[in-house]
């Protein structure tokens, strides 16, 4: 199994490639899909709560965004609820979720002998089948 490169580097920035990792990677594409890669022009709460394996999530969304910790434009609130919020500058937000059904699996099913195909199969899901956008103007 090959990993591609963007899950190459960020498993170098994180030490390794998990779900949670790859989730957020997904989590900050769907916003950069979205409200584009400019710095400092949306912000994100990532509702992960600052704990591992569920902060790893963070990581991804900071390599997959403009956003990070260190720059000030990624907060994370101690929460488990694996949803992050974004706010523009120019009044749009969104809501990503991971949908409940993958997290079950990831919950229930990722062992550390398998999680890292368990997170190749995230990263080669579809958006739908992975989270729940929701988009406000």
């Amino acid at each position: 199994m090959r990993i591609p490169p963007e899950l190459e580097h960020a498993g170098l920035f994180h030490t390794h490639v998990g779900p949670y990792l790859v989730v957020g990677l997904r989590m900050g594409r769907a916003v950069t899909d979205r409200l584009g890669s400019e710095p400092f022009s949306y912000r994100i709460i990532a509702r992960t709560g600052r704990t591992p394996p569920y902060s790893c999530l963070v990581d991804g969304v900071q390599l997959a965004t403009p956003c990070t910790t260190g720059n000030g434009c990624l907060e994370v609130a101690d929460e488990r609820t694996m949803l992050i919020e974004a706010a523009a500058k120019d009044g749009r937000s969104l809501r990503v979720a991971l949908n409940a059904d993958v997290f079950e699996r990831i919950e229930t099913e990722c062992t550390e002998d398998n999680q890292e195909s368990f997170a190749l199969e995230i990263w080669e899901m579809s958006e739908a089948e992975l989270l729940t956008v929701s988009e406000e103007a």
